[in-house]
């Protein structure tokens, strides 16, 4: 228990601390995934990766002034740059929007068009008629920039506040965002000359998937994932480097007690970026061939400190789900927990293949007050709960491979 415990520190520690960003399409991430890759393959397991193009960003100054006022705001992630000298318009619901004269303007969103962030134009996993009729209105008008004020929303946004309420790569008018009191104080200007200056470049990279397979060619594999990239300006320790930790635990383990069956470690690259690269990479990489994982398993926002660990169960057969309660009873630290569809077990679970999640049961806190910020520093996990996670998915595939498949 001490030794993985020390391993579990040095590699969250690593991972959070020593690699300055996990940003998709940054030196950082891949340094991580290298990182990763570098690991596994010492322990004895076989890997490969699956590269996908990706963007990275660069921002400066901004300056958003009216006169000598100016005004608290924020690059939005992946927005391209800007200087321009345009009057304010605003609107702030779907019906303003459609009937308001936007060309040329600083257009500033706010009230119900900005509750929640907006998904990424070709985000293939969730994509409501609501965002995309958004992006038309704006697209088809024009404004020069836009201007978005945004409260809290933690269930879209982690608890980043202001959020972005665009933060796409493939969205081509200038935008940057500001705290809802900091709109309505922009918004006195409504119909008056502004001055916007941003800096702010994109810039093509890439990224991968790292895979490491234990060997066994025997019947369908378990897949065991846990994204390794982070929102930029975060460590990301719970969110999610304990998820790395556990998978890279869990190799040595199954190292240790090796299991006949075949095992998937995967470090998926991308849940956290708007163009979710990773997942459709690994889904590309599969197509047509997906029934031949047996069952997907999941972990984010694993290990937050003081809170037990849960897990939750998508088109489980019942052997497979009977054997994971039964084996969670041996652990204090583990529970059953309500679903949650906000991670990657659900691009499996979309695809028809059984899937589990494990995440913490202060998730909502966690999303609230820390996810996708600074906060989010290694000090908030609880390297115990993170090896009682790995053990009790040791002994969970281990008795998988024994008993047997399920109908």
């Amino acid at each position: 228990m001490d030794a993985y415990l020390e391993k579990a520190g040095g590699y969250l520690r690593h991972l959070c601390l020593d690699i300055p960003t996990r940003l998709v399409g940054t030196a950082g991430n891949r340094a991580a995934t290298d990182f990763f890759e570098r690991t596994a393959n010492s322990l004895g397991w076989r890997t490969e990766t699956q590269r996908f193009d990706s963007l990275d960003y660069k921002t400066g100054n901004i300056n958003l002034q009216a006169g000598e006022t100016r005004f608290a705001v924020s690059i939005s992630p992946y927005s391209l740059g800007c200087n321009v000298q345009a009057e304010l318009s605003i609107a702030a619901s779907i019906e303003e929007l459609r009937a308001g004269d936007h060309r040329g303007k600083i257009l500033l969103l706010k009230g119900d068009l900005t509750k929640e962030q907006l998904a990424p134009k070709k985000y293939v996993f969730y994509n409501p008629d609501h965002h995309q009729e958004i992006y038309r209105l704006l697209e088809s008008q024009q404004p020069a920039a836009i201007i978005t004020a945004t409260a809290k929303n933690p269930a879209m946004a982690g608890a980043q506040y202001p959020f972005p309420l665009i933060e796409d790569g493939d969205f081509d008018i200038p935008t940057a965002f500001m705290t809802d009191v900091e709109g309505e104080r922009l918004a006195a200007w409504a119909g008056k000359a502004l001055r916007l200056e941003m800096e702010a470049q994109r810039l093509p990279s890439w990224s991968e998937n790292v895979c490491a397979f234990n060997g066994s060619q025997a019947g369908k594999r378990v897949v065991v994932c846990a994204h390794i990239d982070a929102k930029t300006g975060t460590p990301g320790a719970v969110d999610n480097a304990s998820g790395v930790v556990v998978l890279l635990l869990l190799a040595e383990m199954l190292k240790t007690h090796p299991v006949a069956a075949p095992v998937e470690l995967l470090a998926m690259n991308g849940e956290d970026h708007y163009s979710a690269g990773g997942e459709l990479a690994y889904l590309n990489r599969h197509a047509g061939h997906l029934d031949e994982i047996r069952l997907a398993i999941n972990v984010d926002g694993a290990g937050y400190r003081g809170s037990p660990s849960e897990i939750s169960f998508y088109e489980c057969p019942p052997g497979e789900r009977d054997l994971a309660l039964a084996e969670m009873k041996k652990y204090a630290s583990i529970r059953e927990g309500a679903i949650w569809y906000q991670s990657d077990h659900m691009v499996f679970a979309m695809n028809q293949v059984p899937a589990i999640a494990l995440t913490t049961a202060a998730f909502m806190d966690m999303e609230t007050e820390i996810a996708h910020t600074e906060k989010d520093t290694p000090e908030l996990v609880d390297l115990p709960l993170l090896v009682d996670i790995a053990r009790f998915l040791d002994a969970f595939i281990s008795g998988l491979a024994q008993g047997g498949e399920h109908d």
